[in-house]
């Protein structure tokens, strides 16, 4: 049983799923997976029958925390000011805005079915002013369980309350000292007093409070959360004991998830520059692949996401679930009926043709559409037109090859002319492919079992020979798959080739 379809299968009744992750930079792959994981528990869910909602709340309020390495220095001035009212680093809006709004379009890319809330929003409409009032009147409280699940002593005077000094305009300098509802009084380092309106966003809860506070406020049931938070002494486990103790909510059911590192890189994280926002990911990867890479890893294990040579691995499993649940291929795996219906854009479910491995070697040989196209019908399928889809593949193609590819998978076609120096041994290869590929079908399959075929009755290994023919075409050792990088060329052009070189 699939992971979703195993975690929902004792529950019953109205769902409500959260998600949220801060706009304090870039969000990347490693963000997805929480994002990614919600939206699939959720399209369980409604699978199931059940009236679900999927929620992505926004931390816009957050402060911004220190000049993070993709920030100019001058942003130094920001630091402790909520996210929503900082200026955007290239002067259109805000800075949440400014990460935010390419999220949001990557969701809709990926089909993620989202309901977005800010909580901004919820603090200036006053949806959080009870809970604020509660917080503050059980504050005591709210700090013993603190204490008691952390295992940290909680200093003398603790406020679950930050104002907004409006002065500075700092969420994280202003010490209170008094509250007459609904006015909170506060003394800022920056010199200025003044009093915080609870009923607007004048300030915010720490985020342990505010967390079960939003959970009490949308009735939330189910929530991914990172390793990190669920640990036991971890920030879960306090917010469940404040929503169950201070706002009488038992709190979500949640899914624990490992990291997504980038492989070779450590774990993604904006604030280090480990990692590929997934706005741009999503320029060289397939949209289904990307959901299939959360949708198949259990999350309990951490995942690593290679940009590079690995990037060719994940499309190749992924269209190998899709293709097997169309019916052209087959898989040992139970769960890839659910894995590929959690993968699906748009309610494809296959077969993906041509592969992304494919077109990664066809448009390193041909730039034009209609040599392309061309190309891509030798396979056996006709493809006559250049349609949005296929070219959107061929761009997601191009810019892994220009960005992200590793030296090893590209390469040129070396023009006419271009002289290549052969042993004996190896010029009789060569003949002895063109004696017998004239007859022969240009077949992927063919041209491979023929070059196995040679190198055996030469008494050649199978590398030895590869490596002639990737030489006098490409000038390299090493490149794409031999039988399918020969017959996406035109068999003239190849044997011209050939001939040239002997």
């Amino acid at each position: 049983m699939h992971w979703a379809d195993s975690f929902l299968s004792s529950r019953k009744g109205d769902q409500v799923i959260s998600t949220g992750i801060s706009p304090s930079g870039p969000i990347h792959v490693g963000n997805m997976r929480e994002i990614l994981t919600g939206d699939i528990v959720y399209r369980a869910a409604r699978k199931l029958g059940m009236k679900s909602r999927f929620l992505y709340l926004c931390d816009d309020i957050d402060p911004l925390r220190r000049v993070y390495p993709f920030l100019k220095p001058e942003y130094s001035e920001h630091v402790g000011k909520p996210l929503y009212r900082i200026p955007s680093p290239d002067g259109n809006g805000t800075y949440a805005q400014h990460y935010v709004a390419p999220f949001l379009d990557s969701l809709k890319k990926l089909e993620v079915d989202v309901e977005v809330i800010y909580s901004s929003e919820l603090y200036a409409s006053g949806k959080f002013y009870e809970y604020i009032r509660k917080v503050i009147e059980e504050r005591e409280k709210i700090a013993s369980i603190l204490e008691e699940v952390s295992g940290r002593k909680i200093g003398r005077g603790w406020f679950p309350y930050s104002p907004l000094c409006a002065k500075c305009g700092k969420i994280n300098s202003a010490i209170p000292f008094s509250f007459e509802d609904p006015y909170v009084n506060y003394e800022c380092n920056c010199g200025h007093t003044g009093k915080s309106d609870i009923r607007r966003d004048e300030g915010k809860m720490p985020w342990r409070v505010e967390w079960p506070a939003k959970w009490a406020l949308l009735g939330v049931t189910i929530e991914p959360i990172g390793k990190d938070h669920g640990a036991a002494g971890g920030a879960f486990e306090s917010s469940k004991r404040i929503a169950s103790e201070i706002f009488g909510v038992p709190g979500p059911d949640t899914i624990v998830y490992e990291r997504v590192m980038w492989k070779g890189r450590g774990p993604m994280h904006s604030s280090t520059g480990v990692a590929i926002e997934i706005s741009e990911a999503l320029k060289f990867t397939p949209e289904e692949a990307l959901r299939f890479f959360i949708a198949k890893g259990n999350p309990g294990r951490h995942l690593d996401f290679d940009p590079g040579l690995g990037l060719l691995s994940l499309t190749d499993d992924c269209e190998k679930y899709f293709n097997a649940y169309s019916g052209t291929d087959s898989i040992s795996d139970p769960d890839f009926r659910e894995i590929v219906e959690y993968s699906g854009i748009s309610g494809f479910h296959g077969p993906i043709e041509p592969s992304f491995r494919h077109l990664a070697t066809i448009v390193q040989i041909y730039s034009d559409s209609e040599s392309i196209l061309r190309s891509l019908s030798r396979g056996g399928r006709e493809f006559s037109v250049m349609d949005k889809n296929l070219e959107e593949r061929i761009d997601k193609v191009k810019y892994w090859l220009e960005n992200f590819a590793p030296d090893m998978v590209k390469f040129g076609m070396l023009p006419k002319g271009t002289r290549v120096e052969l042993s004996g041994e190896e010029k009789r290869v060569l003949e002895r492919f063109l004696d017998s590929v004239t007859s022969a079908e240009w077949d992927a399959q063919k041209i491979h079992d023929l070059v196995y075929l040679i190198a055996s009755e030469e008494s050649m290994d199978p590398p030895e020979v590869f490596r002639v023919f990737y030489r006098v075409l490409i000038g390299k050792d090493r490149g794409p798959r031999l039988g399918f990088f020969l017959s996406s060329m035109d068999r003239r052009r190849v044997t011209e080739r050939l001939r040239e070189c002997i």
